[in-house]
């Protein structure tokens, strides 16, 4: 994908797991990568592992629910790059397998800001840029398996990957004579920090996953990060307003 050299690209969440499998496979196909993440501790390792490939990293420290930091995470990228090509939305939260009679409308209202809002956001911001300098691009939406069934998460989680999914369809719908491609992915069971972040989860809810779905298997953060470099790149340019689904044949069975 020779064509992506020189791009830059904005990845949310990108501290870990997919979204820093993502920044080294760029890096390593010379694209500028601008690492945004709510840890700065992440950030640094990040940046560090990038480096080692390419001069062309900047990391701005980012809570994606504040549209403050959202449009300083912009700002940055236009002052250090000059430009944005890409923006991969891949920052996301679970709920510990809330169930819609345990509702807790806290952790709701947080999920669906992480993991619904946010995107939408950026994508604003961003959009609004390619459409004022008549520029083309691209959104990758990291969704889930969750966000095409219902027992693969908590409701919040649920609800939040059907809307990212929506999402996605309608920027595609409404901006395709834009020249601006979104596209949303749908991994399965990946091998990331994302699980450490279940405290107590509700049992009812993890029953429904644990009794009713097989589980799948175990893929690899560069697997999801494989699909979504080649999304962004120009070959992929026929794909758009669509979910490729990323789960090793868990939801093909």
């Amino acid at each position: 994908m020779e064509c992506l050299k020189g791009r830059v690209a904005i990845i949310t969440g990108a501290g870990s797991g997919i979204g820093e499998a993502i920044a080294i496979l760029y890096a390593q196909k010379a694209i500028k990568v601008v690492i945004a993440d709510k840890n700065e501790e992440s950030i640094r390792k990040v940046v560090a592992e990038v480096k080692k490939i390419s001069p062309c990293v900047l990391g701005v420290e980012t809570d994606v629910t504040n549209q403050e930091d959202l449009k300083n995470l912009f700002d940055q990228t236009i002052r250090e790059f000059g430009t944005v090509d890409i923006l991969i939305n891949n920052a996301g939260i679970l709920d510990n397998f809330m169930t819609v009679d345990a509702l807790d409308l806290n952790v709701w209202q947080n999920v669906m800001d992480v993991n619904v809002k946010a995107p939408a956001m950026l994508s604003q911001i961003v959009i609004n840029y390619w459409i004022r300098e008549k520029k083309p691009g691209v959104i990758i939406n990291t969704a889930s398996v969750g966000g095409m069934f219902g027992a693969r998460g908590g409701v919040s989680y649920v609800s939040s990957k059907h809307a990212v999914i929506g999402l996605t369809k309608n920027i595609a719908s409404v901006y395709r004579e834009d020249n601006i491609r979104a596209v949303a992915v749908a991994p399965g069971s990946v091998n990331t920090n994302i699980g450490n972040t279940l405290k107590r989860p509700n049992q009812k809810g993890m029953h429904a996953l644990t009794e009713y779905v097989t589980a799948g298997p175990l893929g690899d953060p560069r697997d999801i990060a494989n699909v979504i470099v080649f999304l962004a790149s120009d070959e992929a340019k026929f794909i758009n307003g669509t979910v490729v689904t990323i789960d090793g044949g868990w939801t093909g069975a």
